[in-house]
């Protein structure tokens, strides 16, 4: 081949070849027998040959083997038939640099007008970054599609007016449906029970009305076709557009039915074990409660006998009706007054109902618990002695539920003070405020403590001291602190005996 053909085709072409030059996508010309007539320089960056290397040449050097016989057909069918089969009709071929590499090209091949015999032109613009882009991205959305069939949470995805628009595996399962049969759907109308509606559209318009980026959470219950509801718990975020206008909502769901349900039967059976704790404190105590109970029968039944005596005299002339018989019927009914708060009381401490926080001072919960005791306390001959501070602030709690662990706390310091036999047995109860938002009740006897073999594990369930003891005293009580957000300790007192401080958080300032 003539080296200076190229040059030579430049010269006789020159505004033709300063187009093809000035042309990004490599050009190629060839004639009917596939024969290379021009090779513009963009097709010389792209292959790595020089435009001589390759006109004059056959154009399948640009070509792979696979590609090379079926163009060598095309060109054949073509020149017979006159029928066009790629001429006009753009496709993705491999083509094949000078130094062996292949890479993807899309090819246009035109006619040259009016060219006899004829002759073509083929366009080829290199694809390698669109088609990486484009594998990459396929790469992208197979990995979050996995992440979505994957995920352990329900994904969704709603459109401005509650379509949806994306619902993952998950969700299929706990709605029971296919994923076709939820796309385009109305959100509220297919999954959300008609009672819950209202509530759900006012949560997401709320996130559509903020100002700024928020999540929210929530929760509803989602219908199955048979009827059956589960409960979810929401994670939503309104999406936007570049110009902020609201476009529609993706939310995570997590089914919290049974972890919900589980922990209500928890709870039910926490409140079960704190009342038969109650009721085994009260039988510990019944000999208490009886001496408690009985100073205002029999003082009902003394002043109920004198009555009778005044008015059974024969001589009235010794009585005075309206003052000595005045003074035993008040007696009387103070009496059964006092013996009716007694039960009142008792029954408050000992009935089972749910956990109700209220505000409430806390020395008047210290001492309408002492008077439960006080009976028990005189009888084995041990002072209750009490430091109660003044000015404290007021405590959001259950009322009923922390006399249940000063009634624990101090049967066990009456008890433990009466087995160590001590000449002064002394249980004293204080109260006082610690920083600014703890409230401090503390518990301290001079009896035998704990032993140091037990201390560490005194608050777990059946650890215990006594003999006939179940082990759950402490472990209930601490519980009770720990839904209250406080906490209950135990640390041995400096001249002996224990030591038990329960800290309640408070927030408001005293009244």
């Amino acid at each position: 081949m003539d080296p200076n053909t190229a040059d030579n085709a430049r010269r006789e072409q020159p505004e033709l070849q300063t187009l093809l030059d000035a042309t990004v996508d490599a050009v190629v010309i060839i004639d009917a027998r596939g024969s290379v007539e021009s090779f513009n320089r963009a097709g010389e960056r792209l292959f790595g040959y020089a435009a001589d290397e390759v006109i004059g040449r056959n154009v399948s050097v640009l070509m792979t083997a696979t590609d090379r016989d079926s163009h060598d057909g095309y060109m054949a069918r073509y020149m017979r038939s006159g029928v066009p089969h790629i001429i006009g009709i753009g496709r993705e071929v491999d083509a094949r640099r000078k130094d062996g590499s292949v890479f993807p090209v899309f090819l246009s091949v035109g006619r040259v007008h009016d060219s006899d015999p004829p002759r073509f032109i083929g366009l080829l613009h290199d694809i390698t970054l669109r088609r990486e882009a484009m594998a990459a991205l396929r790469r992208e959305r197979d990995r979050a599609s996995m992440y979505l069939e994957m995920a352990q949470v329900i994904l969704l995805a709603l459109s401005a007016d509650l379509r949806v628009q994306l619902v993952n595996r998950k969700g299929c399962d706990v709605l029971e449906r296919r994923e076709l049969d939820l796309l385009g759907r109305d959100w509220l109308e297919t999954a959300v029970p008609a009672d819950q509606r209202s509530a759900v559209r006012s949560e997401l318009d709320a996130l559509a009305r903020a100002a700024e980026p928020d999540e929210r959470y929530f929760e509803h219950e989602v219908l199955a076709p048979a009827g059956g509801r589960r409960l979810i718990g929401w994670r939503a975020i309104a999406m936007r557009n570049a110009e902020g206008r609201l476009t529609g909502y993706f939310a995570s769901g997590e089914d919290i039915t049974d972890a919900r349900r589980a922990a209500e039967e928890a709870q039910a059976a926490q409140q079960r074990m704190t009342q038969v704790s109650r009721l085994a404190t009260m039988g510990e105590m019944a000999a208490g409660i009886a001496h408690e109970l009985n100073q205002p029968l029999a003082a009902i039944a003394n002043y109920a006998n004198a009555a009778l005596r005044l008015t059974a005299m024969q001589d009235l002339s010794q009585v005075d009706p309206e003052g000595d018989v005045r003074t035993a019927l008040d007696q009387i009914s103070q009496q059964a007054h006092r013996a009716g708060e007694i039960i009142r009381r008792l029954r408050a401490l000992v009935q089972n109902r749910e956990t109700r926080l209220e505000p409430s001072p806390v020395n008047p919960l210290v001492t309408e618990v002492l008077g439960f005791l006080r009976s028990d306390a005189r009888l084995n001959e041990v002072a209750l002695l009490t430091d109660l501070a003044d000015g404290l602030p007021i405590a959001m709690v259950d009322r009923i539920q922390v006399q249940q662990i000063l009634l624990n706390l101090l049967r066990n310091a009456i008890e433990s003070v009466v087995e160590a036999r001590t000449t002064d047995r002394e249980v004293r109860v204080s109260t006082r405020r610690d920083g600014a938002d703890s409230l401090v009740i503390e518990v301290l006897d001079n009896g035998g403590g704990v032993p140091a073999e037990l201390a560490a594990r005194i608050f777990d369930p059946f650890c215990t001291t006594k003999e006939s003891g179940t082990g759950l005293g402490l472990a209930i009580s601490r519980s009770i602190a720990e839904a209250h957000h406080g906490r209950l300790s135990y640390a041995p007192a400096a001249g002996g005996g224990a030591r038990f401080t329960l800290r309640l958080p408070c927030e408001e300032t005293p009244p």
